[in-house]
């Protein structure tokens, strides 16, 4: 394990400072922290370290770790008061919502501002055709896509709008992905939870180890996902009590009936075996191939896919270099998740016709 992993262990669970604080360089940490976008995480350990005489951090390691962690505050607030604000909006046009991932998965850490946050993505009641006219009052262009439509950009954060919380490439898995959520709709956007001196509807938990373990299949099969996404899992385990024997039994049903046995046995090892979750929390059984896999894929390619060298350039140009890094991403998943990765181009195909459709 690196010593950046090893370091990341200590600041989630606590314990005896690891032998990697005492030769970490912390300029390179940070860049580390940055391309995962878990900053605040580190953060909260740095803080720790007071006492440490070798390697202990200099005054322009903390002066450059506090000017992101300030950063860090500052996009924090900002994004908690949108979220807020454009709950309200929707309630004032007679749409109810909820808010899911971002804000509300903060509200799970020790110290919620120093979580990053990102994008606002707010699940809409209505019927897509309606929301996605909705949508376009405000941005005539406005693209729309088979789960969301982009909707207005307030103080440079992007707001989108769902009309559907997630998706998966294998028909009949995604099918019932629907089912799901459109059983689950009423029970969510009346979950609501207080956050910048307002309040908002916020996926309960039962729902959210479903929906984020979707959400994490999802970004790595596409693009790629970063250790935030993990963490943020990691947090949502640890704020409820262990499952009882009939929540095991139910989630594991759903898993199943889903097709994510792969991904979340994935997820169960990363969780464990690298960020040190105690065993008690996790809610399938482990699967360490495929978890070392996708620990590969994140340490590679960093937060969403963002700094992923292996990525073609100058080959090919715009649509056509998009499709073919697919496939090709499609074959390197195959082994590990065939389902998906078989439908895959299918599903792409079949959103092309859709989205001219609707846009």
């Amino acid at each position: 394990m690196s010593e950046e992993l090893k370091l990341l262990r200590w600041c989630l669970n606590g314990g005896d400072i690891p032998q990697a604080a005492y030769t970490i360089n912390w300029h390179r940490l940070l860049d580390f922290a940055k391309k995962q976008a878990i900053v605040g995480v580190y953060w909260q350990g740095i803080n720790q370290l007071g006492g440490m005489q070798t390697n202990k951090p200099t005054d322009d390691d903390v002066m450059e770790w506090m000017g992101a962690v300030n950063q860090l505050e500052r996009q924090g607030r900002k994004a908690n008061e949108k979220a807020v604000w454009v709950s309200d909006t929707f309630r004032k046009e007679g749409f109810r919502s909820c808010l899911l991932k971002g804000q509300g998965n903060a509200l799970l850490y020790p110290t919620p501002l120093w979580r990053q946050s990102g994008d606002i993505d707010i699940w809409v009641e209505g019927d897509i055709d309606t929301l996605i006219a909705y949508a376009h009052r405000f941005i005539p262009n406005a693209k729309a896509m088979y789960h969301h439509v982009d909707f207005i950009s307030t103080g440079k954060i992007e707001v989108e709008l769902h009309y559907r919380p997630s998706w998966m490439s294998c028909p009949w898995y995604n099918r019932r992905l629907q089912e799901f959520f459109s059983e689950q709709r009423s029970t969510q956007m009346e979950h609501h939870t207080a956050l910048a001196g307002g309040t908002l509807a916020t996926p309960t938990w039962q729902f959210n180890v479903i929906y984020q373990i979707c959400h994490i299949y999802l970004h790595l099969l596409k693009e790629g996902i970063g250790l935030r996404q993990v963490i943020d899992y990691y947090y949502l385990l640890r704020s409820h009590a262990p499952a009882t024997d009939e929540e095991h039994t139910e989630i594991g049903t759903r898993l199943r009936h889903l097709g994510l046995c792969h991904i979340s046995g994935a997820l169960m090892w990363l969780l464990h075996s690298v960020l040190g979750l105690d065993e008690k929390y996790l809610i399938a059984p482990i699967d360490r191939r495929r978890g070392q896999h996708m620990l590969n894929e994140m340490m590679a390619a960093g937060n969403f896919g963002k700094y992923d060298e292996r990525a073609m350039s100058g080959m090919y140009a715009g649509a056509l270099k998009h499709n073919i890094q697919r496939l090709w991403r499609d074959l390197r998943m195959m082994r590990y998740y065939p389902a998906e990765c078989i439908w895959e181009p299918w599903f792409r195909i079949r959103h092309l016709m859709w989205r001219r459709k609707h846009n």
